[in-house]
């Protein structure tokens, strides 16, 4: 087929099988009494139901590439965690689109029938990948399971596709969710479907298992990744897709295509004709992983351009925080720690704080010092440190003030040892034991990810009253 002719059935494509999105929004230029209160009473989630629901075609994709290369023996360890954090992920949203999740931003239980229906004709093309994937991660798969995987994702991939579309139409908010806003997230979601496809492709050609229209398929989806990124990055008006919406969006988009201008020669040869070995489906799975956190990070800029933002990240947040997180703050250990240095420090002067902060800064420019040192190896410092671990990426900071802003422990270094003149302290700790202040989301260097930060008051148990404050940064992407 000749290439133009190929562009031109690749643009017919993108613009039919639009099937969802997540939308709409308000700037992050919210106030600060705004921003920290949603009104439950018309929040109903319709953001974070349709994306939720658009992952699930990725994940239908990425558990069909995992299994292969497992049963292939093609970076099999990190395979088969990704099979059992894809199934996780795939069993917990479609749990939450029946069931509602506040955690995942959607509450209550689906009350539509025709969801209903949609989400139970899910279910049953799930359950038996489901139990082929138990099988192979219990240690007691076969080659069966395996072909179940391989002959099912297929179907259940049409399925999502469905339930997306579905959910998408029911939810539909001109508040939250404008078509414009949908056809563009639409887009970018169907990227990480893509990237996942491009490796299952290849592993199946370098394992034998490969159906007939294999290469073709590849050849379809590397062709339709790069136009769709292309659309993304400049607009492309004939397929409803406005340029990106912000600078931030645009040089996000812009440093995706370069990851991809930059490795996708890698599907070349395969694409050629030639049989893919171990090392280029290992190579197309670290592209996949890279390109799915980039356009991740796009598709967080867009949820939280959009309207709805609340919903989609602050509403969850708010729950996770005052449910899971708030646990952490009953620890006798960090209890007692902000108790004794309260006693400790309760007759600092201003000066004494500036001086102290200025030592912490410094100390931080210079790599290391006796005032870092012995917070981050006191013994509640390190206990923070485990249980931010546990959270498996979820939570990557946090860090306990007295009732100075000085800190008493924390996770990882913090770029100022003083916190009072910020709002997590005097947003939590001055107001009292129910206040929550969240953050606008902000980009972090350091994990590549878009996070958020949760601060609460600490009490004393004893007393009832507010004796510190506590500040959790949180991936925000794990929220969405």
């Amino acid at each position: 087929m000749p290439h133009l002719l190929r562009r031109t059935t690749a643009l017919a494509t993108l613009a039919c099988t639009l099937g969802l999105t997540v939308a709409g929004a308000l700037s992050l230029g919210t106030t600060p009494a705004a921003a920290q209160q949603t009104d439950a009473a018309v929040y109903d989630g319709a953001k974070a139901r349709v994306n939720r629901s658009a992952s699930l075609r990725a994940l239908s994709e990425a558990i069909a590439s995992a299994s292969c290369r497992m049963s292939a023996g093609i970076e099999t360890e990190t395979a088969t965690q990704e099979l059992a954090d894809f199934r996780d992920d795939f069993r917990a949203i479609l749990a939450a689109l029946e069931n509602g999740s506040d955690i995942m931003g959607m509450p209550g239980a689906e009350k539509r029938a025709r969801l209903l229906n949609v989400i139970h004709e899910t279910e049953s093309q799930w359950n038996p990948m489901d139990e082929a994937i138990a099988h192979l991660l219990d240690g007691t798969g076969s080659q069966a399971d395996t072909a179940v995987i391989r002959t099912s994702y297929k179907p259940l991939f049409d399925q999502t596709v469905i339930l997306a579309a579905d959910v998408s139409g029911q939810y539909s908010d001109p508040l939250e969710l404008m078509q414009s806003d949908a056809t563009v997230l639409n887009f970018a979601d169907r990227q990480r479907m893509l990237v996942q496809r491009m490796t299952r492709d290849m592993c199946e050609l370098a394992a034998g298992t490969a159906s007939e229209g294999t290469l073709e398929e590849l050849t379809a989806t590397v062709e339709l990744f790069d136009l769709s990124l292309t659309a993304l990055r400049d607009g492309m008006p004939a397929a409803g897709v406005k340029p990106p919406p912000s600078d931030a969006i645009k040089a996000s988009l812009s440093a995706t295509y370069g990851v991809w201008q930059e490795n996708h020669g890698i599907f070349d040869a395969v694409m050629a004709g030639q049989t893919p070995t171990p090392e280029d489906v290992v190579a197309s799975a670290q592209l996949s992983r890279d390109l799915s956190v980039a356009m991740n990070n796009a598709i967080t800029l867009y949820l939280i351009a959009t309207p709805g933002q609340d919903g989609v990240y602050r509403v969850p947040l708010e729950v996770y925080a005052r449910t899971e997180l708030a646990e952490w703050l009953t620890d006798p250990a960090l209890i007692e720690a902000l108790r004794a240095q309260n006693s400790q420090n309760a007759d600092l002067s201003e000066a004494d704080i500036i001086a102290l902060d200025q030592q912490w800064r410094a100390e931080a420019a210079a790599g290391d010092g006796p005032l870092i040192a012995k917070l981050l190896n006191d013994p509640v410092s390190q206990w923070l440190a485990q249980q931010q671990t546990a959270t498996a990426g979820f939570v990557t900071e946090v860090f306990v003030m007295d009732n100075k802003g000085l800190n008493v422990a924390q996770s990882v270094e913090t770029s100022d040892y003083w916190q009072g003149d910020e709002a997590k302290w005097q947003q939590t700790y001055s107001v009292g034991p129910d206040a929550l202040h969240i953050s606008d989301v902000e980009f972090d260097d350091s994990t590549g990810f878009y996070q958020s930060q949760a601060s609460l008051p600490i009490q004393d148990p004893d007393t009832g009253a507010v004796i510190g404050a506590v500040t959790f940064g949180i991936n925000v992407q794990n929220l969405m």
